[in-house]
């Protein structure tokens, strides 16, 4: 990797480790490999590095980065330069973000960076294979998880005539256990079947030990006794860590009701509005709150909710519902990060790929309890946020007490190896009885037999005390029981220089200029010549007949050319 000596005091030693491993294991003949980090440590430096080490090792002279999201896309993209400094990369890059209806663009803009997604490339591989065919493209999959080995996307990535491929990702598993497309699984030494080897896994114990890349976590589980009426009419009581004792169908009976039942989510609405107010007491607009909703009904709900009892906090919804357009949740999304709101209550719009350091509380009410899934949800509010001082630097997570929380607790307390794949005839999975699904709603509203009806619900948690001494009802976990590490001073060279040509913003606004001649000229030719024809096709064949320029325009200079030939045009027309 032909990096400044000074630049390894700047990458993590995470990231440090990867590079060297990732250099040594292409050396050794590999071609694929997986690399492991938390939210928060930098995947991007590791992924913009690879590319490096594998220009240096194998004479890569392209890097596709892919992204499962457009929101992960555009942050990769934006990234690039700072991701370059801290690895201190000297090599020229041309960056581009792809688009399917210009590909040839990559080819006549000399870009060797390009992001995409893999929706674009399952949209249309034969492109990107032919894309690749002429070049010795190093490939980067982030969240790599998504990646299942029989899923569509993996699919098309397997027709990329690639050189090497890097996959990064914040967790090791899937949810449904299919493997990881292009990972490397071994035996498991306990015999239980395969076990995934990536070739380097920070755990989040590792990343938080190191300071100022993960908040502290203090979890209030809240516990209540509830009184219900089950299917054959019978009325009991019992609290809602208890409930694993109950029937399959009162079970998903009763957490279908809590989500909506006023005395199960107004103490933790209340106790995650007092928390944010009181965080943002102490630094105004440095804090806000993010709320996991189950339904785009239950979010619109939960507004309703802190209207009434907290009116003061600013709240946006996010759903992919119909009354909410694609555009619309972008926008409330690019006001939240911009701090207009304070709370965002959101339905499958904040997970992977969202970034806002400025969350610090979160509130848990929707049906997602496998341990992935909620890892990757704590992982909202996990990240750093470099504009606090340590001591406040504290994610506060609100959750009603649930059996299915035991896992997960044991998972960030010691976090516990993956469980092994189990094989069977269709391939590899867990056996079912392993498995975490939650019954959608819809097979409970559906059952022909009698509703389960909760009659009662009251708070009934232990009482602890929480790290400011402030007396709480609940019960408390600190993520692995250890103290924050003090942050160690670093003395940082100079970042070095960095080359990055931005193609695509250059050629967006090569086309713009030219777009704006080429109209301003049609106008003025409409004007003066109102006989009825196509100006703009004119004007086009008049330029295609003077310059000797044929076909679809690929890059900024033929672009900027042409607005200025027709501003040229304009100026005459209008003497």
């Amino acid at each position: 990797m032909s990096a400044s000596p000074a630049a390894h005091s700047r990458l993590r030693p995470g990231q440090a480790e990867a590079l060297a491993r990732f250099a040594q294991a292409l050396r050794a003949g590999s071609r694929a490999e997986l690399i492991v980090v938390p939210v928060g440590y930098g995947k991007t430096v590791i992924g913009v590095g690879s590319f490096e080490v594998a220009a240096a090792a194998v004479g890569a002279d392209t890097c596709l980065y892919l992204t499962p999201t457009d929101v992960l896309r555009s942050q990769v993209y934006a990234g690039i330069e700072k991701a370059l400094g801290v690895i201190g990369s000297a090599r020229p890059i041309r960056k581009i973000l792809a688009e399917n209806a210009a590909l040839d663009r990559v080819g006549a803009s000399g870009a060797n960076f390009i992001v995409a997604s893999y929706q674009q490339v399952a949209a249309a591989p034969e492109r990107y294979r032919r894309l690749c065919a002429g070049r010795k493209v190093h490939l980067v999959c982030d969240e790599a998880h998504h990646l299942g080995e029989r899923g569509t996307w993996a699919e098309a990535l397997g027709q990329l005539p690639v050189l090497t491929a890097l996959l990064l990702s914040a967790t090791p598993l899937r949810l449904d256990r299919d493997p990881i497309a292009g990972a490397r699984y071994i035996e498991d030494p306990e015999g239980e079947g395969l076990v995934i080897d990536p070739l380097l896994h920070v755990t989040m114990r590792q990343a938080w030990k190191e300071g100022r890349i993960l908040k502290r976590l203090n979890m209030q589980m809240k516990d209540y006794a509830v009184e219900l009426k089950n299917s054959t009419g019978e009325v009991y009581e019992f609290t809602a860590s208890e409930m694993a004792d109950l029937p399959d169908f009162d079970q998903r009976c009763v957490r279908q009701q809590l989500r909506w039942n006023e005395d199960y989510v107004q103490p933790l609405v209340r106790e995650f509005a007092r928390t944010l107010l009181a965080k943002n007491e102490v630094a105004p607009g440095k804090h806000q709150g993010l709320v996991f909703a189950a339904t785009k009904e239950h979010a619109n709900h939960l507004d309703r909710v802190f209207g009434r009892w907290h009116p003061s906090l600013r709240c946006a919804v996010v759903h992919s519902g119909e009354e909410l357009s694609d555009a619309e949740n972008d926008r409330r999304l690019r006001d939240f990060h911009a701090a207009k709101y304070d709370v965002l209550i959101q339905v499958k719009k904040a997970s992977e790929g969202f970034d806002a350091p400025t969350v610090s509380v979160l509130l848990k009410l929707d049906a997602v309890f496998s341990r992935e899934p909620v890892i990757q949800q704590l992982g909202r509010g996990l990240r750093f946020n470099h504009t606090l001082p340590a001591a406040q630097n504290i994610l506060h997570v609100f959750i009603g007490r649930d059996p299915r929380l035991g896992s997960i607790i044991e998972h960030l307390e010691r976090e516990a190896p993956p469980v092994a794949l189990k094989p069977n005839g269709e391939g590899l999975f867990l056996e079912a009885d392993e498995r975490e699904v939650e019954a959608p709603d819809e097979l409970v509203e559906d059952d022909e037999r009698e509703q389960v009806e909760i009659l009662d619900v009251e708070e009934a948690g232990d009482a602890y005390l929480d790290e400011t001494g402030r007396f709480v009802e609940g019960q408390q976990m600190t993520m692995f029981g250890v103290a924050a590490p003090p942050p160690k001073p670093q003395q940082l060279a100079a970042a070095p220089v960095v080359e990055v040509v931005d193609v695509y913003g250059e050629l967006q606004e090569a086309i713009e200029y030219c777009r704006t001649w080429t109209n301003r000229a049609a106008r003025e030719r409409a004007r003066r010549m109102p006989a009825a024809e196509n100006h703009h096709a004119a004007l086009n064949l008049a330029y295609g007949r003077e310059g000797g320029r044929k076909g679809t325009l690929a890059t900024a200079a033929e672009y900027r050319a042409k607005g200025d030939w027709m501003k040229r045009k304009y100026l005459d027309l209008m003497r």
